[in-house]
C-alpha cells in the first residue's frame, strides 16, 4: 500500500511547489493579473504532475465489472418412447410449441441452452423423437464437459424416465450441485401387454455344438390362456412352445436349445402371440444373433505371480466363448506353444524368470504375443529378447500414466465413447524412453498428470510374420471398477480387452490388408468400415485404391470406395435395413490385388419399444434431491416463475483488474505537451516574459 501512495505524496507537492514558485506574487510580472497567474499556475501544476507520474512510473489499476447471466440447460428426451402412446400427435406438435414458449419466457432473464438426448446428448439438433435408446446420465456428462466453468443456474430435463442405457441417473447426478427441474412426460398407467422382456444368448457358438437361447416372457393384464412362442430362422420355424398366462402379472423363462449350425452369422427370430387388447405390439418379437465359428481360440496366459490384472482378464475372457483361456504360473509351465493362438505374458520376463526360450519359440512359430508390463517385469531382458517392443527404462522409477485415446487408431473398430476413458485411473508404467510407434497402431497414449505425451500406453507392433501387443503398465483391474461405477457396466473395458485379444488372435495375422466392421449392427446405427493396408515392408499405405462390394439380403450388389483416413481407410455406408450382408474388400497396390471377405448382420434392437410405462418416480426423486421440482406437461407454464423465485439461480459478477504503467500511456505524454504549449501561448498572448 505504501509503495502505491508514496509516489503520489511526492508528485503532488513537487508539482504544486513548481507552480507556486513560477507564479507567486513576488516572481510574477506586473503585466499579469491574479486570474491569469492562476490559469498559468494550474497549467504548470498539471504538466508537472503528469511528468512526475511518468518519472516515478506509477501503475494505474483499472477494474472492470461484468455481470454474467445464469445458464439454464434445457435437455429434451428425443427417444421414440415419448411418442409411442395415445398422445403421440400432441407431442409432435403442441408440445414442441410449449417447449419453444418455455425457452422464450426463460430467455428474458437467463441464457437458455437447448440440448437433446437419446443414446447420447447433443446440441443444436431437431426434436424428432427418433432415438432408439435413452441415456439420461449422458446429460450430466455433457453439462460437466461442455459447460465447465460456466455459471450454470439450473438444469431442466424433459423425459418419460424410461432408462435403457448408461449409468443410473441418480448416481450420475450425485456430483451435480445445481437445481434440477424435471418435466414428466409419457403415460404411467399400466396397459395390457404381453411381451418378450429380454433374451439371453451367447454371441458366439461352435460348429456342430448345441447352444441355448433363453427367452423371458412378461404378461400384464392380458387375457388368461395359452400363447404360442416360436423361434425361427429365415422365416422357417425351428421350435415352438406353449406359454400359459394364468395371472394378471406373469413372468416366466423359456429355454430353447438350438442344434449345431453352419459357420457364420445366424439371426434367430423369437415371437410370442399378440393378444387382442395388447397395447404395445412392437415388443412381441425379438431377434438374437449368434456367430457360429469352427473352434475356440486357445489363449495361454503365463504369469510371474498372481495379480488382480490376471483376475480381470480371466473375468472378461471367460464370458466370451470364442476364447478358451488357460492360466499358468511360469514356474509350472512345461508345455509347447503350438496349440495356442495367443500368448499373454503378465509381468514377464522378470528378474527370476528370463523366459528367453519361450519368447524365441513364439517368434519362431509366429505366435502373437501380448505383454502386460508391471513392476516385476525385467525391462532390459524384454528389450533384449524382443527389441520391437521398444521400452528403455531409466533409473527404475515409475510414472502414473492416464489413458489418452488416439483418434488415429486403425487396427480395429471400437464402439464405446472414447470420452468415457477420461475418468479411468492411471496405470503404473516404467519411466523411460519409448520408441515412437505408428499412430495407427497406438490405442492409448500416456497422459502424465494433465499433460499428454507421445509415449504409447497400449499399442501394437506388426512385423511381416507376427503381431505383438503391449500394455505398458499394470492396473487394468482398476479400469473395470471405474467403468462399472461410471457407466453401470464393464462394457468399455471388456470391449478393449476382447477387441485386443480378438485382433491378436486373428488367423489372418500375416495378411497385409485388414478390414474391420461390427459383426452385429443395430438398425439405428451407421455401418462403418475401417481398413489398413501395408506394403511388403509392413509400412502403412494410403495411396492405393480400396473398394468394397456389398451384397444385401436381396442379393443386390452395391459397390463403394474407401477414402484415406489417417494411416488407413474408412467407409461409411450409412444405415441399412435389417438382414445379413456379405462383403468383399479389394485393395490394388501396384500389380498386387489383396482381398478380404466377411459378413455382418443388421438387427432391430430397439430398446425403446420394450417398455412404454413412464417412470415419474425417478424424475421426482431426481428433482427433489437437487432442490428442484417435477412438473407435468399441463403445468409447464408454472416452471419459469418457480425458477425466478429460486435465489440459487442468480447472476454472477466477474471483476477483472488491469494494471497500466503510466510511462506506457501515450495520452499522458500528449497531455503534458498540450499543457506546456497552452502555458507558453498564454504567456506570449498576455505579454509575459
Amino acid at each position: 500500500m505504501t509503495s502505491f501512495f508514496l509516489p503520489w505524496l511526492i508528485s503532488l507537492p513537487v508539482a504544486a511547489a513548481v507552480a507556486w514558485w513560477l507564479y507567486s506574487g513576488k516572481r510574477a510580472t506586473t503585466q499579469a493579473n491574479r486570474r491569469q497567474r492562476t490559469i498559468l499556475a494550474a497549467l504548470r501544476f498539471m504538466s508537472m504532475l503528469l511528468l512526475c507520474i511518468m518519472i516515478f512510473d506509477i501503475t494505474l489499476k483499472i477494474s472492470n465489472k461484468q455481470q454474467k447471466r445464469p445458464i439454464i440447460v434445457l435437455a429434451q428426451d428425443n427417444s421414440s418412447s415419448i411418442v409411442a402412446n395415445a398422445d403421440s400427435a400432441w407431442y409432435k406438435t403442441d408440445y414442441i410449441g410449449e417447449i419453444d414458449k418455455l425457452k422464450q419466457q426463460l430467455s428474458g432473464k437467463y441464457d437458455v441452452r437447448s440440448v437433446v438426448f437419446s443414446d447420447k446428448t447433443t446440441e443444436n439438433e431437431p426434436i424428432n423423437f427418433s432415438g432408439q435408446t435413452t441415456n439420461i446420465s449422458s446429460v450430466f456428462d455433457y453439462v460437466a464437459t461442455n459447460f465447465y466453468g460456466e455459471n450454470i443456474g439450473a438444469l431442466i430435463i424433459a423425459t418419460d424416465g424410461i432408462v435403457n442405457q448408461g449409468a443410473e441417473p441418480l448416481y450420475k447426478a450425485g456430483t451435480f450441485s445445481k437445481p434440477v427441474y424435471t418435466i414428466a412426460l409419457g403415460d404411467t398407467l399400466p396397459h395390457p401387454d404381453l411381451s418378450i422382456d429380454r433374451t439371453v444368448a451367447n454371441r458366439t457358438a461352435f460348429h456342430q455344438s448345441r447352444f441355448p437361447i433363453m427367452v423371458c416372457i412378461k404378461g400384464e393384464n392380458v387375457p388368461f390362456g395359452d400363447y404360442q412362442l416360436t423361434v425361427s430362422e429365415n422365416d422357417k420355424i425351428l421350435q415352438s412352445r406353449t406359454v400359459s398366462i394364468k395371472t394378471n402379472f406373469a413372468y416366466q423363462k423359456e429355454i430353447f436349445y438350438i442344434d449345431g449350425a453352419d459357420e457364420g452369422l445366424h439371426r434367430y427370430d423369437l415371437h410370442i402371440d399378440i393378444p387382442e387388447n395388447d397395447a404395445n405390439r412392437q415388443n412381441n418379437h425379438r431377434s438374437v444373433v449368434v456367430d457360429v465359428s469352427g473352434e475356440a481360440l486357445n489363449v495361454l496366459l503365463l504369469q510371474n505371480a498372481w495379480h488382480p490384472d490376471v483376475s480381470a482378464l480371466e473375468q472378461v475372457l471367460a464370458k466370451n466363448e470364442r476364447f478358451k483361456l488357460t492360466i499358468s504360473n511360469i514356474d509350472n509351465f512345461s508345455s509347447r506353444l503350438d496349440d495356442y493362438s495367443l500368448l499373454i505374458l503378465h509381468q514377464l520376463p522378470s528378474a527370476q524368470h528370463n523366459i528367453q526360450k519361450i519368447i524365441e519359440q513364439a517368434v519362431k512359430i509366429d505366435l502373437p504375443m501380448l505383454f502386460i508390463v508391471g513392476n516385476q517385469t525385467d525391462i532390459k531382458s524384454l528389450q533384449a529378447a524382443l527389441p520391437s517392443v521398444g521400452i528403455e527404462r531409466k533409473r527404475g522409477d515409475n510414472d502414473d500414466a492416464y489413458p489418452l485415446f488416439n483418434i488415429d487408431f486403425q487396427l480395429f473398430k471400437i464402439n464405446f465413447d472414447a470420452t468415457q476413458t477420461v475418468l479411468f485411473p492411471p496405470l503404473n508404467v516404467p519411466y523411460g524412453n519409448y520408441r515412437t510407434a505408428p499412430k495407427g497402431q497406438v490405442l492409448f497414449y500416456q497422459k502424465i498428470g494433465s499433460v499428454g505425451t507421445q509415449r504409447p500406453l497400449v499399442y501394437f507392433v506388426t512385423t511381416a510374420t507376427q503381431k505383438i501387443g503391449v500394455v505398458s503398465g499394470e492396473g487394468l483391474w482398476r479400469w473395470r471398477l471405474t467403468d462399472y461405477a461410471s457407466n453401470g457396466s464393464h462394457a468399455v473395458t471388456d470391449e478393449i480387452i476382447n477387441k485386443t485379444v480378438q485382433y491378436l488372435c486373428n488367423n489372418e495375422k500375416k495378411d497385409r490388408f485388414e478390414v474391420t466392421t461390427d459383426e452385429v449392427v443395430p438398425i439405428h446405427r451407421e455401418v462403418i468400415f475401417d481398413a489398413v493396408l501395408y506394403n511388403r515392408s509392413m509400412e502403412p499405405v494410403t495411396t492405393a485404391d480400396v473398394a468394397l462390394e456389398l451384397t444385401d439380403p436381396a442379393g443386390n450388389r452395391i459397390k463403394s470406395s474407401f477414402q484415406p483416413s489417417g494411416l488407413g481407410y474408412s467407409l461409411n455406408l450409412g444405415r441399412k435395413p435389417v438382414g445379413l450382408y456379405r462383403y468383399t474388400a479389394t485393395a490394388t497396390l501396384g500389380d498386387e490385388v489383396l482381398t478380404r471377405h466377411g459378413q455382418f448382420m443388421v438387427v432391430d434392437e430397439s430398446a425403446e419399444m420394450s417398455r412404454l410405462q413412464a417412470d415419474h418416480s425417478l424424475l421426482f426423486r431426481l428433482a427433489d434431491s437437487h432442490g428442484g421440482q417435477m412438473f407435468l406437461p399441463d403445468n409447464i407454464d408454472a416452471l419459469p416463475e418457480t425458477i425466478f423465485r429460486n435465489r440459487e439461480v442468480a447472476e454472477t459478477v466477474i471483476v477483472t483488474d488491469r494494471q497500466l504503467r503510466a510511462i506506457d500511456l501515450l495520452p499522458i505524454l500528449l497531455l503534458i505537451l498540450i499543457f506546456l504549449s497552452a502555458e507558453w501561448f498564454l504567456r506570449k498572448f498576455w505579454g509575459m516574459e
